[in-house]
């Protein structure tokens, strides 16, 4: 009696080529260092590679047998539309690809850098974005200069583009000083992601 056995699985071990474990994917955070893992089997060496620069994956080759390898986003999605890339993988002369998706969910501030000047007064962050209210926070240094014209309530933007208005002190020092703010929001496994950050720096008071 000739008994067979052990063949689910191991196709790509016996005759080459390379079989994709992960056939589907959830489109990747807009956010730069986003990682997904991508599972598969090769018949024999293999390499690896993206379509794209905004896509990374290490490790780019290896030998046959059940792998895996990391996909990174090297590069925020600010062009406010979701856009994909093709992972390549490819063994004994034959390749598999697996599309991958970056969400067009964005959050920009208008300005990279707001600049205040040693008198202080009211600011506004302002910024665009297609993402809805409840998703959206704002993360920020608490320092003793910067304060809230307002209640802010559970660190949330208002509807109107635009973070509520913030009160500078008077910078007492020829020494300028710098605070950062982030526009953030939460991935499905609860951790604050970074979609964009500005900086507010206050010109220090003139030399007598």
């Amino acid at each position: 009696m000739l008994v067979v056995y052990g063949l689910t699985g191991c196709v790509a071990d016996e005759v080459g080529g390379v079989y994709l474990v992960s056939q589907e994917t959830e489109a990747m955070y807009p956010v730069p260092n986003h990682f997904m893992e991508i599972l598969f089997q090769a018949g024999g060496d293999w390499t690896a590679s993206t379509s794209t620069d905004w896509l990374e994956v290490t490790p780019d080759h290896g030998s046959g047998g059940r792998n895996s390898v990391t996909l990174r986003t090297a590069a925020a999605n600010r062009t406010k539309a979701e856009r994909s890339a093709v992972l390549i993988i490819k063994s004994g002369g034959k390749q598999e690809s697996l599309t991958i998706r970056q969400s067009g969910d964005y959050a920009i501030f208008d300005e990279n850098e707001y600049i205040v000047d040693a008198a202080g007064g009211p600011l506004t962050l302002t910024f665009t974005s297609n993402m809805d209210r409840s998703n959206l926070y704002v993360s920020y240094q608490k320092l003793g200069w910067i304060s809230w014209s307002e209640p802010l309530g559970e660190t949330r933007t208002d509807w109107y583009g635009r973070l509520k208005e913030l009160t500078i002190s008077p910078n007492p020092s020829e020494e300028e000083r710098q605070a950062i703010f982030v526009l953030s929001t939460y991935s499905r496994r609860k951790e604050l992601m970074g979609l964009d950050t500005a900086w507010v720096r206050q010109l220090g008071v003139s030399a007598p």
